[in-house]
């Protein structure tokens, strides 16, 4: 279409005359009607899944631009799906108003030149609901930010290194995520390479390639060894490195200060990262609207529900976060089903563990007992008759297939598809290759690596294999009910040696991943349930984003882990002794993660997050019954060997092959919970956990005889074996006081799934009523709730995914007791008491960070369950100084801040004060320049007054009807101009189109002596009437001129004496400072705080 087509010829284009009163009665219309058009909006969603103004039109009778005009502020049309057809491309407010407004924008402005303001509603939504700035004082910025543009990074070089022209030295492939500097050979040349930022082993080039990469600096040494055959090996030069490392991060500093020396440099980085990162909009779900006609009148969702359900059908991938037994597997059938009965999706898959595919299918069957259903368990997937299995998943018409995690890896990707997504791998690279000169090395290497791997499939072909490959099924929706279990995704990384992470990944989940984005090519979704996304490192999130958002990714330059740790976290560089080898290795953890609010919101964009509450049939709990053990005299003196022990590992004098601090928080955990784990010749004492525990198992049991209510015991660090352990314990002392030996069952009993479905299905009937268990063993998939009365933690959970996993037995639907109790353990002034904080605290965290409600930008992160030498220490002392020094150190920390933010409104006001009375001379001089321009009113208002007759009355108004015509078109056309222009002169002042104008809010300068804004409206007439008034008015502009000249002058005054006080913290910061080191001290602790 030609530019600035009319949209009238738009909206008739390729139709027929009067095609706007011809109907659709598709199947999908007939028996449909809708009373109103608001109504037929409803039925639009529900029954087709999105917007869709034809149907809308012919189930009320209506025109199609009635129909559009009366849902007009509700549905807004897309301009890139709209086909230039004015009934196309509608999408409801939520919807188009969410993701990347700015990307919106732009489109949605480009469009609106092109077809004459036919998308001014478009533009006027999206501002009104634009993200909040963010300021760049509040982005984290570090060398090597993937969105950081080359030609800012090339500056920085040739600043550091003295050049004296900025050239082009870096190139980054955003497709590897690589950064890689172009003419070594140029830098080593041009600069001292060496110093400042190098050191004798490794220059300073090697270090900025690595940052810029994110790898830490690692220098090796060659020392003599018996256990090769060359008598040599390869080991870290500790003293080398630590040199190394140190210069490096003098670079990250000096990066970071030379940005925030110039505005200009600022001002840059700030628009491109709220253009990129800053600009999206979370949208909010709302399923109140879905009847699910075909599903049982027995079941209701709940509006949590239902949301979610909306979610998964208007888009592809989802990442389903509701807590633990808060309903997913309904949200997950409801929405298979309501995408099938829509025609979205035409094959849904349902993966689920092994252990409840008999669960899955009695609830699919209680929700939709008309469904058509295919059940796949093992004992129906075996090699005789798999390929006939696999055919019917491919040939039938199933509204679900639920398969079990065993068999589901059982079916494979094809040797031809895995060859397929190679070669256009190895395209997608060559392609960059020739389209880019200056290209990394690392292409040729990663071509290299993919023609291999081509070899080897090509070789591995299964030439006389005919069956069924994954491919083939056709598969439109994936749903993965407990994806926690496949979040092992390999990935690439320079980073090396993370804690915590595991780069080389699983078969299983690589299998997955490849899965995932076989259904996505082939335009189909994937939903991904579980309660617990979080369990290691927030650095989950990214593998959760990789599964369901790795194109939004790709856009974003965060498809690479290191370019996401780029943009999120801090890393922290230590060393440690390599059990294996005792020689030292490079460990790195992140430390701290930043620019939360951005992952937040684009986790929204694929999360439905969920917390349990008591209106949802989960059943009430009140806080925590915490049953307070008393310190034992053995225990007391085994902290003490604890202590000992950890000053030992901070010391260096005993090896970390046979010491380190997690054997000792491993061994501090078990001596909580009973000294009998750590010193089998001890007897246990009057006071202790599994004594208070069997006693308030025992008073539950006899208090819910009549109901027969259960209770489960929880239980990771001593699990059934030979020999003294707490399970057989707490069954002897469970018997000795009247329980049933055969109402007490252990989980590990169950060895086989036959055995634990029958202890499972004894549990809920009421027939065994204390089932004891670890975390892995009954904590995740296990439905026992029904007659749950109490559930007891006799030891602390690892992680905060554990604990949510525990307590997820018996708060989910489906538990007959409205309230619940949930009992805690816990030794007193033993390491349990801290544990248990550091788990909530990290559990508040995830939850906040998948809700998208943090406040903070920055946080720490919350894999780390090993204590450190001061935390040790405290606990070990078990001395009520501790508390005092959390209370010294949080008041050092306040006043250190305070400090801070005292510095900074110091320097602040000391710029200010050198650049207040430049500001008020200025303003001088404007107010100057207002008085002449009123006295130049006053003359042009004597020299031309107003027409005394006809003639001069009637040339005026043409005069008049000129201007204003002029002014009116040459707004309409000055939108978003990127410079300033003169084009017409009115009672002796230039009228001045301005620069970056937006359509809503039209204005102009007037300009003589001075120079004045005056904004504008959407009439001719009203326009020049403004610019009239303003002239007529210029007094009342000079007023607020001198009242702001008289601002300015106060301003500086106040300035002045703020600056002749000295309001400083020090005398509270040395007081805390001194109080922390006193209690250090006694505490025998010398670290923070100072």
């Amino acid at each position: 279409m030609e530019e600035g087509k009319n949209i009238k010829d738009v909206t008739h284009m390729d139709l027929p005359i009067d095609w706007e009163n011809i109907f659709d009665s598709s199947p999908a219309t007939v028996g449909v009607h809708a009373d109103s058009i608001s109504d037929g909006l409803i039925l639009s969603l529900s029954n087709l899944g999105h917007v869709d103004i034809e149907y809308i039109a012919a189930i009320t009778g209506e025109r199609y631009k009635t129909v559009i005009e009366t849902l007009k502020g509700s549905i807004y049309q897309n301009p890139r799906t709209w086909e230039e057809c004015f009934y196309k491309g509608w999408e409801t407010a939520e919807e188009y108003l969410s993701g990347n407004l700015y990307d919106k924008y732009a489109v949605a402005v480009e469009n609106n030149r092109k077809y004459k303001g036919y998308f001014n509603d478009n533009i006027e939504a999206i501002e009104k609901v634009f993200p909040e700035y963010i300021d760049f004082e509040e982005i984290y910025i570090t060398l090597g930010s993937p969105w950081i543009p080359t030609e800012i990074i090339d500056s920085f070089i040739s600043q550091m290194y003295r050049l004296k022209a900025t050239q082009e030295l870096t190139v980054h492939n955003e497709q590897l995520g690589v950064w890689e500097i172009v003419d070594k050979s140029f830098l080593s040349w041009a600069t001292y390479i060496e110093g400042p930022y190098g050191t004798e082993k490794v220059n300073s080039i090697q270090i900025l390639e690595n940052t810029l990469n994110m790898k830490p600096v690692a220098v090796y040494k060659t020392i003599p060894s018996t256990t090769t055959s060359s008598g040599k090996k390869r080991v870290i030069d500790e003293q080398a490195t630590i040199e190394a490392q140190e210069k490096q991060n003098q670079m990250i500093a000096y990066f970071k200060k030379w940005v925030w020396k110039s505005d200009k440099r600022k001002n840059l980085l700030e628009q491109i990262y709220n253009q990129k990162y800053g600009s999206n909009r979370k949208r909010n779900f709302d399923g109140s609207f879905l009847t699910f006609p075909n599903m049982s009148s027995e079941i209701q969702l709940y509006p949590y529900q239902k949301d979610a359900v909306a979610r998964m059908i208007f888009t592809p991938n989802t990442l389903l976060a509701h807590d633990v037994g808060s309903g997913k597997t309904y949200a997950m059938i409801a929405a298979g089903m309501e995408m099938k009965r829509m025609g979205i999706s035409n094959k849904n898959m349902y993966v689920v563990p092994n252990n409840i595919v008999g669960q899955w299918k009695d609830i699919f069957e209680q929700m939709y007992p008309n469904a058509k259903l295919l059940t796949i368990e093992p004992k129906t997937f075996k090699p005789i008759n798999r390929k006939q299995v696999m055919e019917e998943i491919r040939d039938e018409d199933y509204d679900g297939i639920i398969i079990a995690y065993s068999c589901f890896e059982r079916i494979k990707l094809s040797v031809d598809y895995r060859i397929e997504r190679l070669k256009t791998k190895k395209a997608e690279l060559e392609n960059e290759k020739n389209n880019n000169l200056q290209y990394p090395r690392k292409i040729d290497r990663e071509i290299k690596k993919i023609k291999e791997e081509l070899g080897k499939l090509t070789v591995a072909q299964e030439v006389d294999y005919d069956g069924v490959y994954f491919e083939d099924m056709g598969v439109t929706k994936l749903f993965v009910d407990e994806a926690h279990n496949f979040k092992n995704v390999p990935f690439d990384t320079k980073i090396g040696n993370v804690m915590g992470l595991n780069p080389k990944g699983s078969k299983k989940c690589e299998e997955m991943f490849h899965k995932v984005q076989c259904v996505q090519k082939n335009g189909g979704g994937v939903i991904l349930a579980t309660g617990t996304p979080i369990t290691n490192s927030i650095t989950d999130a990214y593998i959760m984003q990789r599964y369901l958002q790795n194109g939004e990714l790709g856009l974003l330059d965060l498809q690479h882990f290191d370019g996401w740790i780029g943009m999120f976290a801090e890393k922290n560089t230590e060393f440690e002794i390599d059990v294996d080898t005792s020689s030292y290795r490079i460990t790195t953890r992140f430390s701290r993660f930043h620019n939360l609010p951005e992952l937040t919101t684009l986790l929204a964009s694929i999360a439905d997050f969920h917390q349990v509450d008591g209106a949802e049939n989960i059943p009430k709990h009140n806080g925590y019954k915490d049953a307070l053990i008393s310190k034992s005299y053995d225990l007391k003196k085994y902290l003490e060997e604890i202590s000992k022990r950890a000053e030992a590992v901070r010391m260096g004098a005993v090896l970390r092959t046979v010491d380190n601090m997690l054997k000792i928080t491993t061994d501090g955990r078990k001596a909580a919970l009973d000294m009998r784990l750590v010193d089998s010749s001890l007897s246990v004492g009057c006071q202790s956990k599994v004594g208070r525990c069997v006693e308030n198992v025992a008073n539950i049991y006899f208090r819910t005889m009549k109901d027969r209510l259960t209770q489960v015991i929880f239980c990771d660090y001593s699990t059934p074996k030979k020999g003294f352990n707490i399970y057989d314990d707490i069954k002897v002392r469970l018997k000795n006081l009247g329980i049933p030996e055969n109402e007490i069952a252990f989980a590990h009993s169950a060895n086989t799934e036959k055995k634990r479905k029958q202890l499972f299905d004894d549990v809920r009937k009421g027939k065994i009523r204390v089932i004891l268990g670890s975390t892995f063993k009954i904590g995740m998939g296990v439905n026992i709730q029904d007659r749950l009365i109490a559930l007891h933690h006799i030891d602390v959970p690892w992680r905060p995914a554990d604990m949510v996993q525990r307590e997820g037995r018996i708060l989910r639907q489906g538990n007959i007791n409205q309230e619940v109790e949930i009992y805690r353990y816990i030794t007193e002034g033993s390491f349990d008491a801290y544990s248990w904080q550091l788990l909530e605290t990290k559990q508040r965290f995830i939850s906040e960070l998948l809700a998208g409600s943090l406040v903070e930008r920055s946080g720490s992160d919350i894999e780390d369950s090993v204590l450190d030498y001061a935390e040790v220490k405290a606990l070990a002392v078990g001395n009520p100084l501790v508390k005092d020094r959390v209370e010294a150190y949080n008041e050092l920390t306040k006043y250190k801040i305070l400090q801070r933010k005292y510095v900074e409104a110091r320097i602040a006001w000391e710029k200010e004060a050198m650049e207040l009375p430049g500001k008020i001379k200025h303003q001088k001089d404007i107010i100057s320049k207002c008085v002449d321009d009123i006295e130049f009113v006053k003359k042009w208002n004597k020299k031309y007054p107003n027409p005394k007759n006809n003639d001069e009355k009637k040339k005026l108004v043409e005069e008049r009807k000129f201007i204003r015509t002029t002014i009116h078109q040459a707004i309409k056309e000055n939108v978003l101009e990127t410079k300033e222009r003169k084009f017409i002169k009115y009672r002796g002042f230039d009228i001045i189109l301005p620069t970056n104008m937006k359509s809503e809010k039209p204005y102009v300068w007037l300009q003589n002596n001075g120079r004045y804004y005056v904004e504008l409206g959407d009439t001719e007439v009203g326009n020049l009437v403004r610019i009239d008034n303003y002239l007529n008015n210029l007094n009342d502009h000079l007023k607020e001129l001198e009242e702001s000249l008289e601002k300015q002058q106060t301003k500086l005054r106040d300035i002045k004496t703020n600056l002749s006080k000295d309001e400083n913290f020090y005398d509270q910061i040395n007081h805390y400072r001194k109080l922390v080191e006193e209690l250090d001290e006694k505490l025998g602790v010398n670290n923070n705080g100072k």
